[in-house]
């Protein structure tokens, strides 16, 4: 018995020990001071629904505004393109009725040509005549009758005139270039600016010999 006490003292020792490894966590420590709550937020405010639905009609409404101002432009890039497409037209008829009325005049001259070349204008009776800017290349006029007639620009180039009455014709800024004058009658007869170029004169001189001229050896 004696020898129990030290055993159970020691016993007593180490369960107290491990009670106090082994024993339940003690209470939590009181929380620390917490910091400063901020103020308040202000009331949200409800969504004006009205308001809303107002801009969305204003939206919807310039939309559609957008969408009829693309229909008009794009109607408006196909009239452009109609119209492109009738000045091309009118362009190319205008080409071609320039190109018909080249052929015209080519043809016209080719038959002036034609008629100076071979209808005799010999001997004719042409007094008074309008022949104003008449085209008369190589025309046969010898012996003809061309008095007080009017053949102011007419181009006489190359023409027969020789033994022509032109009596006070008027045959200002005619071209005689080359033409035979020899025998004619150019009594009183308007010169005045006639194109004189190796022209044979009425006295049967050269132009050329004439100081260019003609007007003194009629």
């Amino acid at each position: 018995m004696n020898k129990l006490k030290p055993i159970i003292i020691v016993l007593l020792m180490l369960t107290s020990a491990l009670a106090g490894c082994a024993g339940t966590d003690g209470a939590e420590g009181i929380p620390g001071p917490q910091g400063e709550t901020g103020p308040a937020g202000a009331d949200g405010r409800d969504v004006d629904e009205s308001r809303m639905a107002q801009l969305e009609a204003e939206l919807a409404s310039k939309d559609a505004t957008i969408a009829i101002l693309l229909g008009n432009i794009s109607d408006m890039e196909e009239e452009l393109d109609a119209v492109d497409n009738v000045i091309e037209m009118y362009y190319m008829m205008f080409v071609q009725i320039q190109n018909d009325l080249n052929d015209l005049e080519s043809n016209l001259m080719d038959e002036i040509n034609w008629a100076n070349n071979t209808v005799n204008w010999a001997h004719m009776d042409l007094n008074s005549a309008y022949l104003y800017n008449a085209y008369l290349p190589n025309a046969n006029l010898s012996n003809a009758f061309i008095r007080m007639a009017m053949l102011s620009g007419a181009d006489l180039s190359y023409a027969n005139l020789s033994n022509v009455d032109l009596l006070f014709s008027d045959m200002s800024n005619a071209n005689l270039s080359r033409a035979n004058l020899s025998g004619a009658n150019l009594g009183g007869a308007d010169l005045t600016g006639v194109t004189w170029n190796d022209t044979t004169c009425p006295d049967g001189t050269n132009s050329d010999d004439n100081e260019d001229t003609c007007e003194n050896n009629l």
